[in-house]
């Protein structure tokens, strides 16, 4: 029989038992709301001690502030990542189905509940959303500068996006907008969603052939 190791645990041990309370805490904070959020039903949630928890979090201020970092950023990674082996107007087709659905999620309500939370108790709240809109629009820029856009004809390949940043920006704009006009209308079916983000995809890139033409 091996020995059983003793001692601190590895850097990836305590990470992993990080994540482990954050979405243990996610996932109490979708069931009953901040209202009724406590490091005892996380600790029950998680199948942990609550002393463990105090170990990592010392407060309920430090545990939802890396939430929301931990939130924001695999939301952020899943939408980078989405499509990204399919050409590139392709792949922003799914992302804006993508962000428009998850702008009409649970996990989008509680995450700017948790927002508005944390601005009211610490001020840091919209740092954090401004935060991640800037990463998004980088994100977005990012992607645009690497891969161009395909031209109009088979010998122009892939053209260069005129201002990457900007259109990074007006492409998270327009799904935002998109989203409170949808929700508005009660246009938020999957379907409703994924024909919108076909139309708007096949516009935009249309409007960067045009400007890298009229450059």
């Amino acid at each position: 029989m091996p020995p059983v190791r003793r001692g601190r645990p590895s850097i990836a041990e305590a990470e992993a038992l990080s994540g482990r309370i954050l979405d243990a805490s996610w996932d109490v904070l979708l069931a009953g709301g901040l209202e009724s959020f406590t490091f005892d039903r996380v600790a029950r949630h998680a199948h942990i001690g609550k002393a463990t928890i105090y170990s990592r979090f010392p407060g309920k201020v430090e545990l939802l502030r890396a939430l929301l970092a931990r939130r924001i950023a695999l939301r952020s990674d899943h939408l980078k990542q989405r499509g990204s082996d399919l050409p590139l107007e392709q792949a922003f087709c799914l992302r804006a189905a993508d962000t428009i659905k998850m702008l009409f999620s649970p996990d989008h309500v509680l995450l700017e509940r948790l927002i508005d939370w944390l601005e009211q108790e610490t001020g840091e709240g919209h740092r954090m959303r401004v935060a991640a809109f800037r990463d998004a629009i980088e994100s977005v820029g990012q992607s645009l500068a690497e891969g161009g856009v395909l031209g109009e004809s088979t010998d122009q390949g892939h053209l260069p996006v005129v201002d990457p940043d900007r259109a990074g920006r007006l492409w998270i704009e327009a799904l935002m907008g998109h989203a409170k006009l949808a929700y508005t209308e009660g246009a938020s079916s999957p379907a409703e969603i994924e024909r919108w983000a076909s139309d708007y995809t096949r516009f935009f890139f249309a409007g960067l052939r045009a400007m890298v033409g009229n450059d």
